[in-house]
């Protein structure tokens, strides 16, 4: 890059932080912006929907119970976002995914709301139909308000209309280029003012590998730095040229300002993972651990919230199975068998029997194509998958999940254990009725290895991308593929 070049960037980032500083709004008033705009909002559609269902006249129209409603449902959707992060400005301007965070979000915080007007036994007092046209309206009005707002901050950053700490960035041509003053306001919520150059890496150097210009760039900098009340310094150097870069730290301790360092492109993509404290350091988490609680909170919730509306209105189905089971073939309705649940730890699971064989030892045979050992009752359930119905009661008992990996048969985990790099990591979660892997098509038999390998690998980067948007589509994703896809 040309100095012709470099002052003309620099005129550019000048320019449009002066456009923007007028009337401006500060970087660091959004988070708590946001959350006001959510609570506003809840508390308002409460009031209003509560007036609207009841028809009465404003002065007689009692507040108190839709305030406390919405005042609930808020603190609860609060509390579950910020947890999760959603208020920090780099996430608010990724809109799609704020929205859909919204959408899980509202779902626990009216489940909240359910529970503590149970747990109070104020049903009778609370009108129903108010609360349900509540959380209806709530799954649109709050993740499009998510979505404007979103667009809204993009737009006020690009054009200067929110402005963060002012700062210098100092580093490498190469890595300077790739270095976007809306992307160091989002991420950092510092406002470029001015960019200083180094000299190409490698350059031989009086000190350190820095080169006579580039101790004059670094002079110029600090100098810039005092006159114009910069509050912070960002470095865009190669993480790798450890000797380089302590001779500029050296040389910008003589101003008292915060310096951080940006990663570099070889390391970019690793930060992409999440980062944990280690020690007095941090970690990058380049495998997952096992849920949070929180986490495990949520998709537990889910579970038993899928899974007693599914007992309940599937208890007719599960009389007549049985009866079809018991006078096509001799043996008991329901097939049981160990499996290795979370942990390792064994399980019986539950299904309608399908075939003529009890099979749970040391060595279990798979369902082939045309396999004479299921009956005729069983092809059809097998065929329409409702011989997995049972599962809902491991799923009420703790062992399961609706969503998780398939758990395998004892005898098929221990060989596939040996032959399968990571296969024990699927245990990282409870097994599933569903799963990623058989929405991908990788249902029934497995009777090659590399099919085995590929429904593996799906389980792995479920685990690794869990998250309770997934689970729902892959809820949803499962009868679509019931329907398109017979197993045997």
């Amino acid at each position: 890059m040309s100095l012709s070049t470099e002052n003309i960037r620099n005129e550019r980032v000048s320019e449009v932080r002066g456009a923007g500083v007028r009337g401006s709004l500060d970087y660091s008033s959004m988070t708590p912006l946001f959350v006001l705009m959510d609570v506003a909002l809840i508390l308002a559609l409460s009031v209003i929907v509560a007036f609207l269902s009841t028809g009465q006249e404003t002065a007689s129209f009692e507040f108190t119970q839709p305030l406390g409603i919405g005042v609930l449902a808020a603190v609860a959707f609060v509390l579950i976002a910020t947890s999760q992060g959603l208020y920090k400005p780099w996430r608010m301007v990724r809109v799609v995914e704020e929205a859909r965070a919204a959408v899980i979000n509202w779902i626990f915080a009216i489940l909240v709301v359910a529970t503590v007007i149970f747990c109070l036994k104020v049903g009778d007092n609370t009108s129903r139909l108010a609360t349900g046209l509540f959380a209806v309206l709530g799954f649109v009005t709050i993740p499009v308000s998510r979505w404007a707002l979103g667009m809204w901050l993009r737009r006020a950053i690009e054009t200067g209309a929110v402005r963060g700490r002012p700062s210098l960035l100092i580093g490498d041509l190469d890595e300077l280029d790739k270095v976007v003053p809306n992307h160091v306001l989002v991420r950092l919520g510092l406002d470029e003012v001015r960019r200083f150059s180094l000299s190409a890496r490698g350059s031989a150097g009086a000190s350190g590998g820095l080169t006579p210009e580039d101790i004059d760039s670094l002079k110029n900098a600090l100098q810039f730095a005092r006159q114009n009340r910069i509050e912070e310094i960002i470095l865009a150097m190669p993480w790798s040229d450890i000797e380089r870069l302590d001779a500029v730290r050296a040389r910008l301790r003589s101003v008292p300002l915060p310096v951080k360092l940006l990663p570099d492109e070889a390391v970019n993509e690793l930060l992409d993972a999440p980062r944990v404290d280690f020690g007095s350091s941090i970690a990058i988490e380049v495998q997952r651990a096992p849920l949070s609680r929180l986490e495990l909170a949520q998709k537990r919730v889910l579970d038993i919230a899928i899974a007693s509306v599914a007992i309940m209105l599937l208890l007719p189905l599960f009389a007549i199975i049985a009866a079809c089971i018991k006078l096509d073939s001799r043996g008991p309705v329901i097939f049981r068998q160990r499996r290795n649940g979370f942990g390792g730890r064994e399980f019986t699971i539950y299904k309608f029997r399908s075939m003529t064989v009890m099979e749970d030892g040391g060595k279990v045979v798979q369902a082939q194509r045309n396999d004479r050992r299921v009956t005729r009752v069983g092809r059809f359930l097998r065929a329409s998958s409702l011989d997995e119905l049972p599962q809902v009661l491991n799923v009420l008992f703790g062992q399961m999940s609706i969503v998780g990996p398939r758990p395998h048969a004892i005898a098929h985990d221990d060989e596939y254990s040996k032959l399968i790099a990571g296969y024990a990591f699927r245990h990282h979660v409870k097994p599933g009725i569903t799963g990623w892997a058989q929405v991908q098509g990788l249902r029934g038999e497995t009777r090659e290895l590399e099919l085995m390998e590929r429904r593996i690998e799906m389980d792995l980067w479920y685990i690794n991308n869990w998250s309770v948007w997934l689970d729902l589509k892959i809820v949803l994703r499962t009868f679509i593929e019931v329907l398109r896809k017979e197993a045997y």
